[in-house]
């Protein structure tokens, strides 16, 4: 006769929350659940739109045959390459949505306008790729066997060195966190002010330490960033629209 196995109470704890996360997610995405959820919550809708200007970036990269022009400063020779800061730079990928969830999840009326400063500036990026694709010829080197390393060599591998001008990575990263935690409803979280302003700094610094970007297009990304921002906060002011 075989003894009870014994199953440690964390284990059963996380196995029976999993079970219930996916029970929520097949009831959410169940036919019309989903219709409904969209209707009832319609700023949800920005997500897909983030997803969307996704798409299109990776059609403007690997889909569409351009002429790509070099960008270049004698600045970027003398900045090192930091394999360390692939950590900032892979941060971005959920910083964005992040940024999103947070004011969907506290004040969605609040989320319209976040959506005009991060997609408006979004919208000139791409016409920029499409317009005036750039690129740039200078890489670091990855043949080190340091983890920071090999994510280099993974980024470098999924990810071709165009569309660089102005920077997305220090747009989007800017622009979330002006219109979170600048005018945003979590603007008095300090704490957390301060932490999404550093992860910022560290997400601009990172696009011209693993050589992805010329400093030209963190400069480009981040004023565009800064006139979005300026813009739709006028138009709003203008409006009389508080939020």
């Amino acid at each position: 006769m075989y003894g009870a196995i014994f199953i440690p109470r964390g284990v059963e704890k996380f196995v029976e929350r999993w079970y219930n996360i996916n029970k929520l997610l097949i009831n959410i995405c169940s036919g019309d659940k989903v219709i409904r959820y969209i209707k009832a919550n319609k700023h949800v809708l920005y997500f897909v739109l983030l997803a969307a200007f996704a798409g299109f970036y990776f059609l403007s990269e690997h889909l569409f045959s351009l002429q790509y022009h070099s960008v270049w400063v004698p600045l970027d020779d003398k900045v090192p390459f930091i394999p360390a800061f692939v950590i900032p730079y892979i941060l971005w990928y959920p910083y964005i949505p992040a940024g999103l969830l947070a004011v969907y999840l506290t004040d969605r009326k609040a989320m319209t306008k976040q959506a005009w400063i991060l997609f408006s500036g979004m919208t000139v990026c791409l016409l920029c790729f499409l317009f005036f694709p750039t690129r740039i010829d200078f890489r670091g080197d990855t043949s080190g066997k340091d983890i920071f390393s090999m994510l280099c060599r993974i980024i470098y591998g999924s990810e071709d060195s165009v569309n660089v001008f102005p920077s997305m990575h220090c747009y989007e990263a800017t622009a979330i966190h002006l219109s979170t935690f600048v005018s945003g409803p979590l603007k008095n979280k300090v704490g957390l002010r301060i932490g999404s302003a550093v992860l910022t700094v560290l997400i601009c610094m990172s696009t011209v330490f693993v050589k992805q970007h010329s400093v030209v297009d963190i400069v480009a990304g981040c004023s565009l960033a800064f006139l979005s921002f300026a813009a739709v906060n006028i138009i709003y002011r203008l409006r009389g629209v508080k939020k």
